[in-house]
């Protein structure tokens, strides 16, 4: 059967965005992709791409992702 690999899961306080440019990231965001509170709108102005976001088409439960040189981001609607 299928065996899972290991996980590890490691809690490091600081500045998310100061991580390495291949650690992917993911946030939650509204279906209407706004992105007017809280950390999102950290990535909506890191980031950009509301156009690419609305384009996927995305419904509440599913994830949207934007590419960003080596960086994949989730957004989970």
């Amino acid at each position: 059967g299928f065996v899972a690999p290991a996980v590890q899961i490691r809690c490091v306080k600081g500045d998310l965005f100061s991580c390495p440019s291949t650690d992917a990231l993911a946030h939650c965001i509204s279906e209407d992709c706004r992105m007017g509170a809280g950390i999102a709108v950290l990535f909506k102005k890191k980031f950009g791409g509301v156009q690419e976001l609305l384009d996927q088409k995305k419904k509440t439960g599913e994830v949207a992702v934007l590419q960003r040189d080596e960086r994949y981001i989730y957004y989970l609607v």
